[in-house]
């Protein structure tokens, strides 16, 4: 049993990474969650990765609140990780391509089933505190790691006038998420498109169940938007 095990771990040891920043199909996502309830290494893993995709989105992101470095050599090693499961995938994608014929099939078939297996477990809209024409709607899906968010932003066309006080820079948003302890933690942040529906997936290592609310903040720290699931 112990080298089925190891065998087992071997096969899911590089996805870590993808798993967090939202990169495997929803396929892979679910065998990959399957294997995270057998394997302690694997969700010790996640567990250390579970913040990164909020991090990695303040980087680039103009006045964003100051939060802890990750190691300088991050992106090193989460691109190497990818290159060898890159390597793994190409060997398979033969076979994915014969699949894939009657995925689309199923697809056409049973789109309403498809799109419960995807559905979150839980789902709120955000609440404006002020006027916004932006809609902000949030998803939240329990993992072994804590909690994936999935945010989807609409803005209509001319939103805002696309700048802040016409300086040229992009409307700036950010996601915090409120914990039972009255702690908060940043988990993503993005800018306006005017005209446009911005995806986002971001993470937090609280269990949804220790989510009490969420708050969208302005660039300027201002909460814009909120929702509480202390009753969901």
């Amino acid at each position: 049993m112990n080298g089925d095990h190891e065998g087992e771990h071997a096969e899911f040891a590089e996805w870590d990474a993808a798993y967090v920043l939202g990169a495997l199909t929803p396929a892979d996502r679910r065998r990959f969650e399957e294997h995270l309830e057998r394997c302690p290494r694997c969700r010790e893993a996640v567990a250390d990765l579970a913040s990164m995709p909020g991090l990695l989105a303040r980087a680039g992101a103009p006045d964003a609140v100051e939060a802890p470095r990750p190691p300088a050599d991050l992106l090193e090693r989460m691109r190497a990780r990818e290159a060898r499961r890159a390597r793994g995938i190409r060997i398979r994608i033969a076979g994915i391509a014969a699949a894939a014929v009657l995925v689309v099939a199923l697809a056409i078939g049973l789109p309403t089933a498809i799109r419960q297996l995807d559905r979150p477990d839980v789902a709120v809209a955000m609440r404006p505190l002020a006027e916004t024409d932006m809609t902000v709607d949030v998803g939240l899906d329990p993992v072994a790691w804590g909690t994936r968010l999935s945010i989807r932003c609409d803005y209509p066309d001319g939103f805002g006038g696309g700048d802040w006080g016409g300086t040229g820079e992009p409307w700036t948003y950010e996601l915090v998420v409120i914990g039972d302890d009255g702690g908060r933690q940043h988990v993503s942040t993005w800018g306006s498109a005017p005209g446009k529906t911005i995806t986002l997936e971001a993470g937090t290592s609280l269990p949804l169940d220790r989510i009490v609310a969420l708050h969208v903040l302005t660039g300027t720290g201002e909460t814009l938007m909120t929702a509480d699931l202390a009753g969901e």
